[in-house]
């Protein structure tokens, strides 16, 4: 063990530095005697002197000189250490979020924020999903939360909301100029639907009675798709809004089934309860 502590050799410096004890005492925020004293420990552990005292002056020795390189060393290199050990931060914790092309954007991205406001210093990655394909990230790990309308079993699940299914054509359409429709008469039109993104399995969204089909994997396709006049489609509320108001899509008038309803889920596996962040993120969507 050092018989010389850290602080002692500063002090050694501070006065080579300052040119005298109290100029030392001065930036190391002691008072004259302290340095006195701890230089002076030196010198009795050493058995030599660092100092010849000329008046107000504190001149170095041959031996304190070839001390000398060494202590500020010594002493830029505890430094370095303290300036480092203080700003050190924690790494960037990373998550995964599975999240159903059927929930609209801001449902997410809102209590995401407020969970990142509380811990900044995460990595997030979201990965769209649809039917089977959450349970499947969930599963196997990619993920820690998901949200979906089929979560696997064995996962703790929270109600989260229900999306509202629309039966629309683009305003062009022939099924979009009859005043009334049942069902069949749907069957020789091509009907756009969301493609199961799972890798296990592989089903469709929606009605699939009819003869033809457009798959796509995502709202916005299938917005276009239907907006171009290819088919008709089941799509959210939250997505047509604004095709409705500008007059390129209509609602389909069917005697039946006109609207159908997604419960959506978010779930997770017992063992991240007790993580503070998956759960902050978990509040924060289930109060959206």
């Amino acid at each position: 063990m050092s018989k010389i502590s850290l602080e002692q050799w500063k002090m050694f410096v501070a006065v080579v530095e300052g040119g005298g004890f109290a100029q030392a005492g001065e930036l190391l925020f002691k008072t004259q005697p302290a340095i006195s004293h701890g230089v002076r420990k030196i010198e009795q552990l050493l058995g030599k002197s660092l100092f010849d005292i000329q008046g107000r002056k504190a001149v170095l020795t041959p031996f304190g000189a070839t001390l000398l390189p060494q202590a500020k060393h010594l002493v830029s290199q505890a430094n370095d250490l303290e300036n480092q050990a203080m700003s050190f931060t924690q790494p960037a914790r990373h998550i995964s979020l599975a999240v159903d092309v059927l929930l609209p954007s801001d449902k997410w991205l809102g209590a995401l924020n407020r969970a990142l406001e509380r811990f900044p210093r995460t990595q997030v990655k979201v990965q769209h999903s649809s039917l089977s394909r959450a349970a499947e990230l969930l599963e196997d790990g990619q993920v820690e939360l998901a949200i979906a309308s089929r979560l696997p079993g064995h996962t703790l699940s929270h109600p989260l909301t229900d999306i509202k299914l629309v039966a629309v054509a683009a305003s062009s359409h022939p099924l979009a100029k009859e005043a009334s429709l049942n069902i069949e008469a749907l069957t020789p039109y091509r009907q756009i639907v969301i493609s199961d993104m799972g890798l296990r399995s592989n089903t469709n969204s929606g009605w699939l009675g009819s003869d033809l089909r457009l798959s796509v994997q995502d709202i916005p396709s299938a917005s276009a798709a239907v907006k171009s006049g290819l088919g008709f489609a089941w799509l959210p509320e939250w997505a047509i809004t604004a095709p409705l108001a500008q007059g390129v899509m209509q609602k389909l008038a069917l005697t039946d089934g006109a609207s159908r309803h997604v419960s959506l889920q978010l779930g997770y596996y017992p063992n991240v309860k007790n993580d503070e962040l998956l759960m902050a993120l978990r509040d924060a969507l289930l109060s959206t």
